[in-house]
């Protein structure tokens, strides 16, 4: 009886680490995918602003006498 559940024991063991360890992966997944969101946020926010501020676009009747 000792050695079956020592067997098992030792399965177990390999299985809880293994879906330690994918559960590890997975959440630093989650974490560097929503750090490249973010980051693309700020970088499609930065191009908006840039080309907000283009000369060229004026307002209607501005320079006008």
């Amino acid at each position: 009886m000792a050695l079956a559940l020592s067997q098992y024991a030792e399965r177990a063991m390999k299985d809880l680490e293994f879906v330690a360890a994918r559960a590890g992966k997975s959440l630093q997944g989650v974490v560097d995918a929503t750090k490249a969101y973010l980051d693309g946020d700020e970088a499609m926010a930065a191009d908006a602003q840039s080309k907000a501020c283009t000369p060229g676009v004026r307002m209607p009747g501005v320079g006008k006498a």
